[in-house]
């Protein structure tokens, strides 16, 4: 913690900032009054003119313009919660007097009801103590909350009859007891000892009703079993229980009481003023107290009615009772309607110069009437007689006040809640503010590399400069005893300037403050930087160099001899500003303060007649009068709907018109679609963030402006060949959220793989650009003219995170194997596909990038012929094929650089791998395991066309590769059974020609046996002349391997099944074998006839019988065979 020289004590403190101007004397409240100039009035009778704004005396004369005996007089003063409302009320006594000596006039006499005085009783001693009436009334303290409560639903029964809002029925179901649930003596015994702490308690709070209308809504329900009479029952039961109380507390008929004070005071000649801060003060007496004053000729009071625009919203209706539209009523029979505060909650007289004003009286009171004293001198200059704040750090906390995170910039706000927290604190005031909940914090202007003091002294107390960098006065560091760091902007005697990243943009304008405008005339301009004085200005007359600033921005300027129109012009750094006059001839010129002001800002128009302010120019926005000037020849005006607003003056007969532009934003590193605000606040949550890990509600747009980046750059979630700029081709996706994952640290942590942000301030030159990105309107870095971007750091920092990235999609699918890469995983998925589809059993290179097709195939496939639909090894099969594309398609990815150019190295590197151990590879295939895989991994051409899960794919191989490896005799049974039969006439010894001569001799041999088959021999006979047909050879080759098929295995049988089928459809040789099996089986069946023993001898030395059995043998004889 730093330390720093103190010359206030907290006593004195607490003496002046007090949360009600009541609780000051009068001394002290003249001595730190600021005029409250500006109030809003809808109305305000009688006034003489229309303006829009009221200043205090403006308000006093209104009100003071009554007789004794007129009616009463109402003047509604309505404001935000510490607006000035009892500043105002507490001036207006003090004018207006407490007897009939004091004031300014001998007749109306001020009844100030503060907001602390709460008590009934207090109340009623303040109507009449200019009487020196006694009324004797009873202190709430000492009541019995349970025996209250009992007699006011005693009452509430006794007095049904005469109570027109109730039937009876309705009154006993809502005093009937219910211990165990809601009931109105519960709801009264709880409010009124929640009144009695109210009343009797010292802070700041609102006095609560007897029964509000949630009671009243819980009550009704278990009363009625509904909601009923929220509009009738209830604003008459309140009344009742309100009137209940004042009577036993002795106020008896308040407004008879009230009546009888006015008429009092007439007597006495006198005219009382009700100023009433705020009417909940009155509580229990306030519909009695709205009945009487409203009921103008009951009663003749000039009553100054406050209430807080909160009440007014939500309450306001229901004030008279049962009375419709009370805020209607009550403003149709007000004298003012006026209000302290805009829809925003600011008040309208705490300009920023007024709002420093304000500060710079209290802080002036406090130091002078302490007794303490520092050690050392206090360059008050330096702080501009703000010490221990300085101009800017008042602004910058009144503009960023806030209250229950609303907007709430009010004098009260910011003298208890700013001022007085931070010289009542033990730490210096840029580290007391830190954290103070009634200030919305912003970012810091400066690197995040300064050590946090640095940072916080340049936030709060750092000045514009005009060449946009922040300068902090060197005795600022000095005092609060932080050390100027080495790296700066520039270092001087004076001062210590700073490079800043972000602030408001500087402005620079020349004002007249002396002389009068003719020709030879000396005159005074004043050059304003930001609205405050700035030396070293060049000033130009018509372009001519006349002179610079002084330290007090003020140069002395001569104006020329000769009459015509000068233009006295500034300039500094890039800034540029200037004025206007027309010399000789009587000229009339509008100066706005601020020249170029940021959107909702008040400005003040200065209208110069030859220089001088002048009073009744008529000021004109767009084409609308908006009114005159005032005595002090200025106009104010909101700045509003930008980007610029037309403004026109005219005085007799003369005119100016101006074109006043409007800052509707700052000016940041990127063009943005936010409001400035809302930049502020996510850029502070950034820097909280990322300097020590803070709660970062606002993280996604550092997140997602890392996340677009990196998918402008990359594709980041794309794992493929990285050589590779080949567009539309596969590659496997990372598809979890719609964009590439980023992970803060402490903060926003994804689950699955992402890129990490740790926290840490050494981070902020990489993550502020990504900042800046993210907030961006159009996807942009910070603009090199705004910012200064680290380029090559950030494009490091991309690279390596990318890499990381992928680093870790590859790990993990990895992990699903037995040490293989993706990759090798490719050429054994392609290599199981082509196997397969086409039989193929040696792995090549340019299988890799086959594509999986069947339609090439000129033979069925064995799989699709041999295999039912429901068998596993079918259902691996047709699984395996609906991802036929994916290994192809991945191997495009993985393997290629361009279209038709090969990346040779990864290739063989993984085809090496796989084809010096393919049998290895086949059988670890079986055990890849993807439960740990998750879903977001898939393949596609683009993230967003990434539809096949990996996993699925994956599974597909290893169930296939189980599957083949699983083959067995029993899934070749056709192949055996059928080259047995073969092998039963085949002789790898016969010749074509042999084969011809012993077909035609079993076609001879058969005879007529069959005249059906014969056809089919006869046709396949003739197939015999035909040699181009036959290879010998290779059938016989065929023949020896499928001898063999039940030792082959995996993807070597697969291979066989493959051969068998292309050698069925193929080699003619199988259907002349069959033939001849056909020929010989069928003389095989033909059955011999039974014969008796008297025939048998003349049956077998018939010629038929011998011809039967001959051909049997000539067969066997003929064939020949195995």
């Amino acid at each position: 913690m730093s330390e720093y020289p103190i010359d206030w004590s907290d006593d004195t403190v607490r003496q002046y900032l007090t949360a009600e101007a009541h609780q000051k004397s009068k001394e002290e409240f003249e001595r730190t009054h600021i005029d409250i100039d500006k109030l809003r009035a809808d109305y305000l009778f009688p006034h003489s003119t229309n303006d829009e704004f009221v200043t205090q005396e403006e308000f006093r004369d209104a009100i003071l313009k009554s007789n004794t005996k007129d009616d009463n007089r109402i003047f509604i003063l309505r404001g935000e919660t510490g607006s000035g409302k009892s500043q105002l009320c507490q001036w207006l006594e003090y004018q207006i007097g407490q007897d009939a000596d004091s004031g300014v006039d001998d007749t109306h006499v001020a009844l100030h009801v503060s907001r602390s005085q709460t008590r009934i009783k207090d109340i009623v001693e303040i109507l009449t103590e200019p009487l020196e009436m006694d009324v004797n009334v009873r202190d709430v303290g000492g009541l019995d909350p349970e025996k209250v409560a009992n007699a006011m639903i005693a009452n509430l029964e006794a007095y049904n009859p005469m109570l027109e809002s109730f039937t009876e029925e309705e009154i006993q179901s809502l005093v009937e007891d219910r211990p165990q649930s809601t009931d109105l003596r519960g709801i009264l015994e709880k409010n009124v000892r929640k009144y009695q702490e109210a009343v009797l308690s010292d802070d700041e709070e609102d006095i609560p009703e007897l029964i509000t209308e949630k009671d009243y809504r819980d009550l009704s329900m278990v009363a009625f079993g509904m909601a009923k009479g929220g509009d009738t029952i209830f604003p008459a039961l309140q009344s009742f229980i309100d009137q209940e109380l004042s009577s036993k507390l002795g106020v008896g008929d308040f407004q008879q009481r009230l009546k009888e004070i006015s008429e009092e005071y007439v007597a006495q000649g006198l005219r009382p003023v009700l100023i009433c801060e705020d009417l909940t003060t009155f509580s229990v007496l306030k519909e009695q107290l709205l009945d009487h004053i409203f009921q103008l000729d009951s009663g003749h009071y000039d009553v100054v009615l406050g209430w807080t625009t909160g009440w007014e919203k939500d309450n306001v209706d229901k004030a008279l009772g049962t009375n419709e539209d009370a805020q209607t009523y009550m403003k149709d029979r007000a004298e003012g309607y006026l209000s302290t505060t805009d829809d925003t909650g600011q008040a309208y007289f705490l300009t920023d110069d007024v709002t420093v004003e304000l500060a710079r009286k209290y802080l002036s009171v406090i130091r002078e009437d302490s007794s303490t004293s520092a050690d050392v001198e206090i360059p008050d200059g330096d702080f501009d007689g703000l010490y221990p704040f300085n101009a800017e750090f008042v602004k910058r906390a009144y503009e960023n006040l806030v209250q229950d995170g609303n907007e709430r910039r009010t004098p009260r706000l910011l003298l208890m809640r700013i001022v007085r927290e931070c010289l009542t604190s033990t730490r210096p005031p840029f580290e007391a503010i830190d954290g103070n909940p009634y200030v919305k914090q912003f970012p810091t202007p400066v690197s995040l590399d300064y050590p946090a003091e640095v940072q916080s002294i340049v936030k709060w107390y750092g000045i514009p400069t005009a060449e946009g960098n922040m300068r902090v006065p060197r005795s600022v560091f000095e005092l609060f005893d932080v050390p100027v760091p080495e790296r700066t902007v520039r270092t001087t005697e004076s001062d210590v300037v700073f490079d800043a990243d972000t602030g408001p943009a500087p402005d620079l304008r020349l004002r007249q403050i002396d002389g009068q405008i003719e020709p030879g005339a000396t005159i005074t301009v004043e050059a304003l930087l930001s609205d405050r004085p700035e030396s070293d200005v060049e000033v130009t007359i018509d372009g001519t160099i006349v002179g610079y600033s002084d330290d007090d921005g003020r140069l002395s300027v001569t104006l020329p001899d000769e009459e015509g129109e000068v233009v006295l012009g500034g300039e500094k750094a890039d800034l540029t500003g200037t004025l206007d006059f027309a010399v000789g001839t009587d000229s009339l010129a509008l100066i706005p303060t601020p020249s170029t002001p940021n959107e909702g800002e008040t400005v003040r128009l200065t209208a110069r007649v030859n220089g001088e302010p002048t009073p009744g120019v008529s000021v004109e926005r767009d084409g609308e009068v908006l009114g005159t000037t005032g005595e002090d020849g200025t106009f104010e005006l909101p700045a509003d709907d930008p980007p610029s607003m037309t403004i026109a003056a005219e005085y007799e007969n003369l005119e100016d018109e101006i074109e006043v532009r409007i800052a509707g934003a700052r000016t940041y590193p990127v063009e943005i679609d936010y409001d400035s605000e809302t930049v502020d606040e996510y850029l502070f949550d950034y820097q909280q963030w990322v300097s020590n890990g803070e709660e970062y509600s606002s993280s996604t747009t550092l997140r997602d402006g890392a996340a677009e980046l990196l998918e402008g750059w990359y594709d980041p979630t794309r794992l493929a060949n990285p050589n590779s700029s080949t567009r539309g081709i596969e590659g496997i996706y990372y598809t979890r959220g719609n964009q590439v994952p980023v992970s803060l640290q402490g903060v926003d942590e994804r689950t699955g793989i992402s890129v990490e942000l740790p926290f840490g301030s050494e981070y902020d030159q990489i993550y502020e650009p990504l900042f800046w990105y993210g907030v961006s309107a159009d996807g942009e870095l910070p603009r090199e003219d705004r910012y200064d971007l680290n380029y090559g750091l950030l494009r490091n920092w991309a690279d390596d995170s990318v890499a990381e990235f992928k680093r870790g999609m590859r790990e993990r699918i990895e992990d699903c194997f037995e040490g293989w890469t993706i990759e090798e995983f490719v050429v054994v998925a392609q290599y199981l596909l082509i196997n397969a589809a086409q039989g193929k059993t040696e792995l090549t290179r340019d299988l890799v990038f086959e594509s999986y097709d069947l339609s090439t195939n000129d033979y069925p496939h064995p799989f699709k012929k041999r295999f039912k639909r429901t068998h596993p090894f079918f259902e691996a099969f047709s699984n395996l094929t609906t991802k036929s594309s994916v290994p192809a398609d991945l191997a495009e990815g993985f393997f290629k650089i361009k279209e038709n150019f090969v990346d040779s190295e990864r290739l063989n590197e993984a085809y090496g791998a796989v084809a010096n151990d393919l049998e290895t590879y086949l059988e670890e295939a079986m055990f890849i395991d993807t439960n740990n895989l998750p879903d977001a991994y898939k393949v596609g051409t683009t993230r967003k066309k990434a539809t096949i899960k990996l996993a699925s794919v994956l599974e597909c191989v290893k169930v296939f590769s189980q599957e083949v490896n699983g083959l067995g005799p029993s899934d070749i049974e056709y192949i055996t059974k059928t080259v047995e039969e073969i092998d039963e006439w085949y002789d790898k010894s016969h010749s074509l020609h042999e084969l011809r001569e012993l077909y035609d001799e079993l076609l001879e041999i058969i005879g007529d046996l069959d005249v059906n088959m014969r056809t089919r021999w006869e046709e396949r006979r003739e197939r015999l002349d035909d040699e181009a047909q036959f290879q010998l050879g290779a059938f016989a080759k065929d023949i020896e391997r499928f001898r063999e098929i039940e030792s082959a295995g995996g993807h070597e049988l697969v291979g066989l099944m493959h051969e068998f089928e292309k050698s069925r459809e193929k080699a003619e040789e199988w259907k002349i074998y069959e033939a001849i099996g056909e020929m010989i089986e069928t003389a095989r069946v033909v059955d011999i006839p039974e014969i008796d023993n008297e025939l048998e001898s003349a049956v077998r030395d018939s010629e038929e019988f011998h011809d039967l059995v001959g051909t049997r043998n000539e067969i066997a004889d003929v064939i020949g065979g195995e």
